[in-house]
């Protein structure tokens, strides 16, 4: 669930024009993804894949698939994250204080991506790399990297190592319209499933 959380935060800031461009690209699309999760010491990556669905920022939807059926539902300011072999949902409130801790959840928001992150872009070929350093010491992301195509905007991959040293990198792919009403970014709790809140 920090993962998601982590990468439902991507922001932008007048200082990055390409993540700008990439941020506006996203509303009303669907795309395929891969996540990579490499603990610190390891080499081997624990590697998951499904769709997920973007909506007006920050709300998305994040469908599991392989190799584990998961759902997450992230409404701007509420999450839903629902594991259906265990029959359990988790529930968060994501204040201002907790955004604030989780800078990708700022989708969209340059005054909070400039106070959270310094951002440098270059460009290579059709491909801009966005890097992005916290702050703060004390930040949970010690590094991120946001590969962009400049040509479509869309963005290719986000990888980052979060301050245990643990690296995460989401591959997208296949991006497509898709119709995304807000009702699409609610979760309701199917019967018999446990809510835990957090």
């Amino acid at each position: 669930m920090k993962a998601i959380l982590l990468i439902l935060a991507l922001a932008v800031s007048a200082q990055a024009a390409e993540i700008d461009r990439a941020a506006a690209a996203l509303p009303g699309t669907e795309a395929s993804f891969t996540q990579q999760f490499t603990p610190k010491g390891f080499k081997n990556s624990q590697s998951e894949s499904g769709t997920v669905i973007f909506g007006a920022l920050p709300r998305m939807r994040w469908i599991y698939s392989r190799p584990d059926e998961k759902l997450f539902v992230f409404d701007g300011s509420r999450s839903w994250f629902y594991i259906p072999a265990d029959k359990q949902v988790t529930v968060a409130d994501l204040d201002a204080e907790r955004r604030a801790e989780l800078p990708f959840l700022v989708i969209g928001d340059a005054a909070a991506r400039d106070r959270a992150f310094v951002v440098k872009e270059t460009t290579k070929g059709n491909t801009v790399t966005a890097t992005l350093q916290p702050r703060s010491t004390a930040a949970m992301i010690r590094s991120v990297v946001v590969s962009i195509d400049a040509a479509t905007h869309f963005i290719r991959s986000v990888s980052y190592t979060d301050r245990e040293g643990n690296q995460t990198t989401f591959a997208f792919g296949g991006f497509h319209k898709r119709a995304a009403s807000p009702e699409l970014f609610k979760f309701n709790v199917p019967a018999g499933v446990q809510v835990v809140q957090q």
